[in-house]
């Protein structure tokens, strides 16, 4: 039927959603909503062990699985035992075992996808949940979307302006040292240190700030060309460090992680140069894994131009040629 005019309508996607101000509040939510305290998860013996905090709070009970270096996953005989399914997508990539493992496993699957623009959805009758973290991967201090195909549990969550104010005034407040050479480096450090130890110790479900919304707007309405951009960065790398990068499968890039034998000592040399690379993640006494003590991550956003990612994989390449590594 043709009909003009009126409020647009909306197709129904069969998805259940939320925001909320990042990955741990999302997290929060997501256990709430599946009813998982005191329960069973089985999670990869690679990733942040601030999720094991989270768990924790809920009496959850957890074991874990192997990801091999190129992210596979090797789920046990004995998952179906647990009671939810923790999945990382990888640099928001997915692998076969991924996807293996979402149609599989019978019980709730969370879904890890902080380093992606959406979470990712499944197809799935098995109730999952999503996640992402835009703070993660973009200017924004803290905004988090959670899919599902289950209700999400309505929660009067408040705001944390303290931490999206101290965090906007760090990020200001760098800007202003690299481009402009004012202020200092110490004083925006300082309030990043300070606006995580607050969210750290926020125990709760909170809300994004306004200037957040409307800076996911901004983020939302360039995605397209900074897509392309991350993509052109990420593929240079690779190409200029066949033989450390892993090909990953994603949609959108965020990080190029790379293996290093002398890694550590490396890091330390390309600080001297003003690179500062992340690990993601250090190991633990909790877990342990083979990729910990190799990996780095080289940001691949469009703030980079290809000359400078041209620069610092040279960099590595100069620095693994010295230590013997070639």
């Amino acid at each position: 039927m043709f009909y003009m005019g009126g409020e647009q309508e909306l197709a129904e996607d069969g998805l259940f959603k939320s925001t909320t101000n990042s990955g741990r509040s999302s997290l929060r939510l997501i256990l709430e909503s599946a009813n998982l305290r005191n329960k069973k998860v089985l999670f990869p013996d690679f990733f942040c062990e601030v999720i094991i905090d989270i768990f924790k709070e809920y009496q959850i009970e957890f074991g874990f699985y192997h990801i091999k270096d190129n992210f596979q996953i090797c789920l046990p005989d004995d998952s179906e035992k647990y009671d939810a399914l923790y999945l990382i997508k990888f640099f928001g990539g997915i692998t076969d075992s991924f996807t293996k493992a979402c149609s599989s496993f019978q019980s709730c699957i969370i879904i890890d996808d902080v380093f992606s623009p959406y979470p990712q959805a499944l197809t799935c009758n098995t109730p999952w949940y999503s996640f992402n973290s835009l703070r993660k991967i973009s200017p924004i201090s803290d905004f988090s979307l959670v899919y599902s195909n289950h209700p999400l549990k309505s929660i009067n969550a408040e705001s944390l302006d303290e931490f999206s104010i101290l965090k906007y005034q760090a990020k200001k407040n760098k800007f202003e040292y690299l481009h402009n050479n004012q202020g200092n480096e110490e004083e925006y450090l300082r309030l990043f240190t300070e606006a995580e130890d607050i969210l750290s110790n926020s125990k709760g479900i909170f809300t994004p700030s306004t200037a957040s919304m409307v800076e996911s707007l901004r983020f939302f309405s360039k995605l397209e060309n900074e897509t392309e951009a991350r993509k052109t960065n990420y593929q240079l790398i690779n190409q200029l460090l066949p033989d450390n990068s892993v090909n990953i499968d994603a949609s959108f890039y965020s990080f190029a992680p790379v293996f290093l034998t002398n890694r550590d000592e490396i890091r330390s040399e390309l600080m001297k140069k003003n690179i500062f690379l992340a690990v993601h993640w250090p190991s633990s006494k909790v877990i342990k894994n083979t990729i910990s003590q190799s990996i780095i991550s080289i940001p691949v956003d469009s703030r980079y131009s290809v000359d400078e990612i041209k620069s610092v994989c040279n960099n590595i390449k100069l620095m693994e040629y010295a230590n013997g590594r070639l």
